[in-house]
């Protein structure tokens, strides 16, 4: 539980210049051409109640990004500020958006790390979270895509 000054709450779009600076600063988080603030925006307005920051007054200290498309529940960019990591605001974010996507009736999240993220690795892992060795992820930039292709 959360204690103290900090608090979780809705992020809002005044909250993304923020959260990209805070993306940048952890290594092996990755931002990129999604994290556009107008992709950001789009994605919190689709996604409001799932899509929090850690606050201690106006400074931000966490963030996590989550979305449910109907099927699947999907968990982008917890992220806790270096100097708040290993004092469990991550587990709370963490618990909190899954809060929040059971109660859009999400059956299963998913979540992606970068393979060199170790430390995620073993926060995901800490928390019960499955490795799915069966699976692997593909994607398309769409900056790629061109409409005669249809």
């Amino acid at each position: 539980m959360v204690t103290g000054p900090c608090r979780i709450e809705r992020a809002g779009i005044k909250d993304l210049p923020l959260m990209l600076e805070l993306w940048r600063a952890i290594p092996g988080l990755g931002v990129g051409s999604g994290d556009e603030e107008e992709s950001l925006r789009l994605f919190m307005e689709r996604n409001p109640s799932t899509c929090l920051v850690l606050k201690d007054g106006e400074r931000l200290l966490g963030t996590v990004l989550g979305g449910f498309d109907g099927r699947r529940g999907y968990i982008y960019h917890l992220a806790v500020h270096p100097d708040y990591q290993g004092q469990g605001y991550g587990r709370e974010l963490l618990k909190e958006v899954l809060h929040e996507l059971h109660k859009l009736g999400a059956p299963k999240i998913h979540l992606f790390a970068f393979n060199e993220n170790q430390l995620a690795a073993r926060f995901y892992r800490s928390q019960g979270w499955e490795w799915r060795r069966d699976i692997q992820v593909f994607s398309w930039d769409m900056g790629k895509w061109k409409t005669e292709d249809v």
